[in-house]
């Protein structure tokens, strides 16, 4: 899907320290997920979330703490 590469390109270029992806996680469906490249570093890891903008609020905030975990 050209939206959804274009959505994985516009979020490499503005969360330079997360890997991003499109994957199908149990009978839940596709989600987007968010790694860190950085796995030791403090703060958030990993964002799966089915809305865009969520994950787009959830690597906006630096320390993470508005996040439901």
């Amino acid at each position: 899907m050209a939206a959804d590469a274009d959505s994985l390109a516009s979020l490499s270029s503005s969360y330079p320290a997360f890997w991003f992806s499109r994957e199908t996680v149990g009978r839940h469906g596709v989600r987007w997920v968010a790694r860190r490249k950085d796995g030791l570093s403090p703060g958030l890891h990993t964002v799966i979330t089915a809305d865009l903008s969520e994950l787009h609020t959830a690597l906006a905030s630096p320390d993470g703490t508005d996040q439901v975990r």
